[in-house]
């Protein structure tokens, strides 16, 4: 008999392609890794990958398993989460992820609704960037993962992650008080001249924010990064240069700032809620997720 345990370490293989990647995702040693894969051969009957320099190889039966892991694990969350809704009751714990701005303009007030409505219910809040969220939540270490991205990048879909659109928020172009004169929005062309600012810890801005000046027709020079948007906005302040910002970041602005409307393009970021795919119907997963859609429909963007 095949052992989901096991099924589950096997995916992670396929994902990460080491079997220290794929034991620090699940937070167990390579050793352990190691010697469960060796169980799950035996199990199937049948070699399930090999060495191909550095990395390893699935075999065809085990790229077949991990197709089919992926529908078991779904099945089991939904089976769950069907078990768990059975119960009026919402109580336990609920491990909730956010990036900072997402943290700031959505989970705190969703938290206090909830504990207000339902008191036997305890939230935990990590603060994590998107691509650490996603996987903490594959791995099961939280349970909804508050994530984003944006307009001029492809969107990239996991089987074991399914999201629900809370709101998109304007990209803004932040800028030292009358560095350019007139309103409106700006081309990002007449900033081709302009040091940039970027957020360190966010590589999808960073990206987006190449592309989106390279079709205004220019490189970006980076002078300044920071994992910190009121840094940014000091930076800007201070006159040290430019950037782009989500329209939540602005939350914590307390430097006199500039802000304007990108002309030549649309820009924008996409805050999503992310569980495990089938396990929305479990009563703590289900109230944070209401609790989130009406605070979302409450921003003003």
């Amino acid at each position: 008999m095949l052992d989901v345990y096991r099924l589950r370490l096997l995916r992670e293989l396929a994902r990460h392609g080491t079997i220290a990647a794929a034991a620090y995702a699940c937070s167990l040693t390579p050793s352990a890794v190691s010697q469960q894969l060796a169980v799950l051969e035996r199990e199937a009957g049948t070699p399930l990958y090999f060495r191909d320099g550095r990395r390893l190889v699935l075999t065809e039966a085990a790229r077949v398993l991990v197709e089919h892991t992926e529908t078991v694990l779904a099945e089991l969350e939904r089976a769950r989460a069907n078990v768990a809704a059975l119960t009026s009751t919402v109580r336990g714990v609920l491990r909730l992820a956010a990036f900072p701005s997402a943290a700031r303009a959505l989970a705190a007030e969703a938290i206090a609704r909830c504990r207000a409505a339902h008191p036997d219910l305890r939230v935990r809040l990590s603060e994590l960037e998107t691509t650490d969220s996603v996987e903490a939540l594959r791995g099961g270490r939280i349970d909804i993962a508050l994530v984003h991205e944006y307009s001029l990048l492809p969107a990239v879909r996991e089987p074991a992650v399914e999201t629900e659109k809370l709101v998109t928020e304007p990209l803004l172009i932040a800028l030292p008080p009358g560095l350019t004169g007139g309103e409106g929005p700006l081309e990002l062309a007449s900033l081709a001249d302009q040091p940039w600012i970027a957020a360190s810890k966010d590589d999808a801005l960073h990206v987006m924010l190449a592309r989106a000046c390279a079709a205004a027709g220019f490189e970006p020079r980076l002078d300044f990064t920071s994992s910190d948007y009121t840094v940014i906005f000091a930076l800007v302040s201070a006159g040290l240069g430019v950037s782009i910002v989500p329209r939540l970041a602005l939350e914590s602005m307390a430097a006199e700032i500039e802000l304007r409307e990108v002309a030549d393009l649309e820009l924008t970021r996409t805050v999503s809620a992310a569980v495990r795919t089938g396990s929305r119907r479990a009563p703590q997963i289900a109230t944070m997720l209401a609790a989130l859609r009406e605070v979302a429909g409450e921003l003003s963007l």
